[in-house]
């Protein structure tokens, strides 16, 4: 760590992701859903081992601890530690995914995600931090804006989000190029991520903030705990998105100018993705459609514990 940053508070920075993100292209991210087939034009497999180094280079001036945790892979990463790097992990995911991914099924990606934040959450909890942020390996970043960023969310006493609400019905869901927040709650926040399975179904996003609101108001929602395993992202439980929708209100949100020369894969990151008229939630009725199962999965392994 270098000394040059005046501010007191000891934040860590999470680097997360595959060496190699194959993925769609950053100038055309918000057409993902509507390309139908991979070409050269829409596609891209970027080595990220220049970006992660930049990040980490930047970054020294200003974060306390760096950790870069990945997946092995025929790149030398060994060699990053100490030189970049407070710590590199790297996880076998051939195991992994021989452990928790269900045929192979593209969406279950998000459980990557959440074990390389967890492992590099575990390697930082007696770093005595004050606040944890993650970003992505294929994100390119102002690095010292982002610290910036980060010191304003730990002194609002919040969480660090990478985007406001895009569609009225699904403010209960977090984008997840960055997050961040102070640091006992990070861990648990990852922690309750990693353990328990609110729903059977989707990606990221609407666990990130199911678990968020489990991790801030699961003690206020004693023998009421079923109302956190509804099956669906709207028409959730009345009590449940109020809550959402009073942290909606709380949240530190990454503003379009932090973004302006961001790059994801290498290329311009898509204006789209951040620069758009945000909405605000609309609560519906509720509809009582709870996923039993996993309510009493979790409800076992509790008594387990």
């Amino acid at each position: 760590m270098d000394s040059t940053k005046n501010n007191t508070n000891r934040i860590g920075l999470i680097i997360q992701g595959p060496m190699i993100s194959s993925g769609i292209r950053g100038p055309l991210l918000r057409d993902k859903n509507s390309i139908r087939e991979k070409s050269d034009t829409n596609y891209v497999d970027f080595n990220c081992l220049e970006n992660v180094i930049k990040l980490s280079k930047s970054g020294r001036k200003y974060f306390d601890y760096i950790v870069l945790s990945t997946w092995e892979t025929d790149l030398d990463l060994v060699s990053l530690e100490n030189n970049f790097f407070d710590k590199v992990i790297i996880s076998n995911e051939e195991y992994f995914e021989k452990i928790f991914i269900k045929h192979k099924i593209f969406n279950q990606n998000y459980k990557k995600q959440f074990h390389t934040i967890k492992m590099a959450s575990d390697f930082l909890k007696d770093k005595d931090l004050d606040f944890i942020v993650k970003v992505r390996t294929d994100l390119f970043i102002d690095i010292e804006q982002l610290y910036r960023e980060c010191i304003f969310a730990l002194n609002k006493n919040t969480i660090l989000i990478c985007n406001d609400i895009r569609n009225k019905k699904r403010f209960m869901e977090l984008d997840d190029f960055i997050y961040g927040s102070e640091s006992n709650f990070f861990l648990k926040w990852i922690d309750n991520l990693m353990n328990i399975e609110f729903k059977n179904w989707g990606g990221a996003h609407h666990r990130l903030m199911i678990s968020y609101l489990w991790t801030r108001y699961k003690n206020s929602f004693k023998f009421r705990e079923i109302l956190f395993f509804h099956k669906n992202v709207v028409n959730n439980a009345k009590s449940i998105s109020k809550k959402a929708i009073q942290e909606w209100n709380k949240f530190y949100i990454l503003d379009k100018e932090f973004w302006k020369d961001s790059q994801l894969r290498g290329e311009e990151l898509d204006k789209r993705y951040y620069d758009f008229e945000p909405e605000l939630p609309l609560l519906e009725k509720h509809k009582i459609k709870y996923n039993f199962r996993l309510f009493f999965k979790w409800f076992i392994s509790k008594k387990r514990i």
